[in-house]
């Protein structure tokens, strides 16, 4: 959803005070009444108007589809988002009946300079108390950046255990271009490439073991079988070279065949160091069986798509549609 991958960047405290006031520094001319009244105008709209920029610029996090909902409550928490943003709320309406009250005081006869002074350092604390929210929240704005924006068409979510060679396929058949070496986790982010059918999805490893143990890096991947595929390619690695033991593998396979209720394709890979054939078996070395693999997940992705689809939309709507032949 592009509205996360765009949010703004969030000023300090202390950069956002010294936005304010070198604004309100440059307002000169006129009686002392008048500029000071001026200059706390002018601290008066510069603040809301960032406040504003940066409170509208966050969608409403309750309403989005659920992939995008549980991603951003995985990496940063929607709770602490609100909170966060609850903080910015209350400094800019508070800083807004500051100034009101200050403008008023020097119509009304008491010292300009005075009232000014004490109106920059009410301002000046109220931002500083919210300094960490500030920082919190260009942070959040950092890691949602990762979160991939995903077209509505079939889906197809590569899983298995790490280093069995799933970026190595995404990388061969799509436009993706993940980074690949021989160690575990080398997928820290959900990466989306692209064939002329079908989106396709390369996710960090997932391990034999209980969900409440599972890493936030795995649970991305979760989020991605529950929620986006059409299909679900399982790249088994045989010849254990990956760290991890057939038996494991296929402990995995079995757990997300049960949970997802999606259709799977069980392939093997590293083809040109096994002879094993009882499933489809790829190389990436030498490309043997890449293609037959291609068109499966293609054909049955497009199925499932056609018959029930998850329509991840940035209107902020999650749908469901069926279609009938």
């Amino acid at each position: 959803m592009e509205t996360l991958r765009k949010l703004p960047t969030v000023l300090t405290a202390e950069e956002l005070i010294d936005k304010i006031f070198r604004r309100a520094s440059k307002i000169t001319g006129g009686s002392l009444k008048e500029r000071m009244i001026n200059k706390l105008s002018t601290i008066s709209n510069v603040s809301k108007d960032y406040f504003e920029k940066v409170l509208s610029s966050h969608p409403s996090y309750e309403n989005l589809p659920s992939f995008y909902r549980e991603m951003v409550d995985l990496i940063v928490g929607i709770e602490r988002i609100k909170r966060a943003l609850s903080s910015l709320h209350w400094a800019n309406a508070t800083i807004q009946k500051i100034i009101t009250k200050s403008i008023a005081d020097i119509r009304r006869g008491k010292n300009p300079l005075e009232v000014y002074r004490t109106a920059c350092g009410r301002v000046s604390s109220i931002i500083e108390e919210i300094d960490e929210e500030l920082r919190f929240l260009n942070e959040a704005k950092q890691k949602m950046r990762e979160i991939p924006s995903l077209r509505e068409m079939p889906t197809v979510v590569v899983a298995g255990c790490p280093n069995v060679g799933k970026s190595s396929f995404v990388a061969l058949v799509s436009t993706a271009k993940p980074e690949i070496a021989d160690y575990p986790f080398t997928t820290q982010k959900i990466l989306v490439g692209y064939t002329p059918e079908i989106q396709i999805i390369d996710t960090p490893g997932i391990l034999d073991r209980p969900l409440a143990k599972r890493s936030v890096i795995e649970k991305k991947a979760i989020l991605c079988l529950r929620n986006v595929a059409d299909a679900i390619l399982f790249i088994i690695d045989p010849t254990e070279t990956c760290g991890y033991t057939l038996k494991s593998q296929l402990s995995l396979l079995e757990e997300i065949k049960k949970t997802f209720g999606k259709p799977v394709i069980e392939v093997y890979s590293k083809s040109d160091m096994h002879s094993l054939r009882d499933r489809i078996a790829f190389s990436a070395k030498n490309g043997e069986g890449v293609g037959e693999i291609l068109k499966e997940i293609t054909k049955i992705a497009k199925q499932n798509y056609l018959q029930t689809s998850t329509v991840i939309a940035d209107s902020g709507q999650t749908s469901t549609q069926e279609q009938h032949s």
